[in-house]
């Protein structure tokens, strides 16, 4: 059973990016409610969290004027950093923190987990790859979540930056363009 739901989410994760990298498909923006958007994602990982002893941190600026994405990329996008910010934490805090900014938004989340060490770094948007074998059949993935990541930001032409210290954690910034 557990092989088979693996099997299902690698190829459920698998269309995701096939259908990301297709060029014929138009991303739908509309604008974007971030307080709506982040409370339902937290919903969904809300027990996961409490049961390892993970509080949520949220700070969002109010009234993000002018900002038009695909929304339910931004949900996969949200869903695929969160779930990794759980998995690799044993506690602490995951902080999630949306900026206004002139032309983009700023997007952060960061987790107090075990981090990700520097050789590592630049490869961890690549499909399938895994930082540690022994930690990824620990936290069972696809070893796509990441490249999902890295796709739905490119096609929102915005930039994603990581910073990671072992035992310390790990924390992404996103920037996206406004509509111009």
């Amino acid at each position: 059973n557990r092989h088979t739901n693996r099997l299902i989410s690698i190829v459920q994760d698998l269309i995701t990016i096939s259908k990301l990298e297709d060029q014929r498909i138009e991303t739908q923006k509309t604008e974007i409610d971030f307080h709506d958007l982040i409370m339902s994602i937290i919903t969904i990982f809300d027990t996961k969290a409490r049961e390892k002893g993970i509080n949520f941190k949220i700070n969002i600026d109010k009234d993000i004027k002018d900002f038009k994405a695909d929304n339910f990329k931004l949900e996969q996008l949200f869903i695929n950093l969160i779930d990794n910010a759980i998995k690799y934490s044993d506690s602490g805090n995951i902080e999630i923190k949306i900026t206004d900014l002139e032309d983009s938004v700023e997007i952060i989340i960061a987790d107090q987990g075990i981090g990700i060490p520097e050789e590592d770094l630049p490869r961890i948007f690549e499909r399938f790859y895994t930082v540690d074998k022994s930690r990824a059949r620990k936290n069972v993935g696809t070893g796509l979540g990441l490249s999902i990541v890295k796709h739905i930001v490119n096609q929102h032409e915005g930039n994603i930056k990581v910073k990671s210290q072992l035992g310390k954690g790990t924390t992404f910034t996103i920037t996206l363009p406004k509509e111009t």
